[in-house]
């Protein structure tokens, strides 16, 4: 081992060292104490005057040892502070984005978009000349990939934009957002244009009345394509189902329906009644009052029919003056009861057309299922055939199909 002249010495300056060590700790700990007792002073004293760092302290950090998440980000954005801020919030972003881009004296656009890349806000993409600004910000540090709310999000970044390009060219810059995420574009932009007195300014100031009136126009011309077409729609499907007179299904539509009915009713063993009912001497009407006025007449009769019939039961203008009735869950027991209270109804009821009125009957046929068919057309037929014959009975008749060979009930 290599010997100094002061090798004998070493003990004492060791402890010496320690010595100066442990003192440079404790002064180190009692500053720290002292540090750390006047901030917590400072923490109850309300009059206490706030001091907060530089953007150059903030910004010193490093980036490794201080990192925000995009989400974090986005949350104290578009949540916290529009929650605290109500409406302003967007205003009060933008408007403290641009003062404090302005303390940042980048030098270009160069550097602006360098800047923007560091702090991972987005791409930055920046066209500057006599007539317009237009930036195009990708990947969007605060609205990229989020749901679009149908509103512009970016006002942080776009205040950092317009401050800069303001301490650029020492002109005004007021852009406006006219894509964002927000409004569902991919990308969001920045415009303004040079009204060489102002700098460059947004010349509607963000309302876009031009685009807006062109685009309300062109929704309200689609509008009313789409209503007229909806209406066609409506007016075609209902030609394909109801009488045009009297409104009430014609016999195609109700056939489908009635099948349906016949269908339930074997799953259930249950019976339907399938009644014609044809109006008594109702050419009368149309000598008396023309083929106008019976129409009116008719439709009257109608609205009387399906006023004094249960929601479930159908009905159907079969014929110039017939009406066809399905009737679920009823027997040939409770339709005897049924339609003697129904025509009684009719025949009291009065139908006035040119102040002329008219009390007219009807007679009715009926078929039962399932004791006279299983199938809707075999029913109307059976039906119309016993109408028929109980109308050469008399007026306001009920008739019950019977096999052949056997009296008609």
């Amino acid at each position: 081992m290599l010997v100094t002249g002061n090798a004998r010495q070493g003990p004492w300056c060791k402890g010496a060292h320690t010595v100066a060590i442990r003192s440079r700790e404790e002064l180190t700990l009692a500053d720290l104490f002292a540090h750390t007792l006047g901030n917590l002073i400072a923490l109850t004293s309300p009059e206490q005057a706030r001091i907060v760092p530089t953007p150059a302290q903030i910004l010193s950090a490093p980036d490794n040892e201080v990192c925000i998440p995009p989400a974090l980000f986005r949350l104290v954005q578009l949540v916290l502070l529009p929650d605290v801020l109500g409406s302003s919030s967007s205003a009060v972003l933008y408007i403290a984005a641009k003062r404090f881009a302005r303390s940042l004296e980048l030098q270009s656009i160069q550097d602006l978009k360098s800047w923007f890349a560091f702090m991972m806000l987005g791409e930055l993409e920046v066209e500057l000349d006599e007539e317009k600004v237009l930036v195009k910000l990708s990947k969007c540090m605060t609205c990229y990939r989020l749901p679009a709310t149908g509103n512009a999000l970016c006002d942080f970044e776009r205040g950092l934009v317009d401050g800069v390009l303001e301490h650029i060219t020492g002109a005004t810059v007021i852009t406006k957002e006219t894509l964002c995420w927000g409004l569902g574009d991919t990308v969001c932009q920045f415009e303004a244009y040079n009204s060489e007195t102002d700098g460059y300014v947004y010349a509607e100031d963000g309302s876009h009345r031009e685009v807006q009136r062109r685009l309300l126009s062109g929704i309200a011309e689609q509008s009313d394509i789409a209503l007229e077409n909806l209406r066609l729609v409506s007016d075609h499907r209902f030609a394909e189902t109801r009488d045009s007179l009297t409104g009430m299904y014609n016999f195609r539509h109700l056939r489908e329906h009635a099948a349906l009915e016949l269908a339930r009713a074997r799953r259930h063993e249950r019976a339907v009644a399938f009644v014609m009912l044809d109006i008594d001497g109702f050419a009368t009407v149309n000598e008396a009052v023309g083929t106008a006025g019976g129409d009116a007449v008719l439709r009257q009769w109608a609205d009387q029919l399906r006023a004094l019939l249960r929601e479930c039961d159908l009905t159907c203008r079969y014929g110039a003056d017939e009406f066809l009735l399905v009737l679920p869950e009823v027997g040939d027991t409770q339709v005897d009861l049924v339609l003697g209270r129904l025509l009684a109804a009719l025949a009291e009821m009065r139908c006035e057309v040119d102040g002329r009125g008219f009390t007219l009957s009807a007679s009715a046929g009926v078929a039962t299922f399932p004791e006279d068919g299983a199938l809707v057309e075999e029913l109307v037929a059976k039906a119309t055939t016993t109408m028929y014959v109980a109308k050469s009975h008399g007026q306001g008749q009920i008739g019950f199909f019977s096999p052949p060979g056997q009296a008609p009930q």
